[in-house]
């Protein structure tokens, strides 16, 4: 595999935030020819950004956080 492929995936990959982009990848990836180590890292880091999205989306659910309240105060340092 030519090295900037392999480094614009790498890249793409990192930069993904939805399931739709990774599933694009994960497609991109199956026709792509490449060393059998070169996909399976590539693989390993495309289950990686996939768990990492799973787990965002699980903690950052509308709703947990209020919006604030009226008598919110910003935070501030003391000695």
């Amino acid at each position: 595999m030519d090295a900037a492929l392999y480094f614009e995936l790498v890249d793409t990959i990192a930069k993904v935030d939805r399931e739709s982009e990774l599933a694009a990848i994960r497609s991109r990836l199956i026709v792509t020819s490449m060393h059998p180590l070169e996909r399976r890292v590539l693989e390993r880091a495309l289950r990686a950004r996939d768990e990492a999205i799973a787990l965002q989306s699980q903690l950052v659910m509308p709703g947990i956080f209020p919006s604030g309240s009226l008598d919110a105060k910003p935070l501030e340092a003391t000695r």
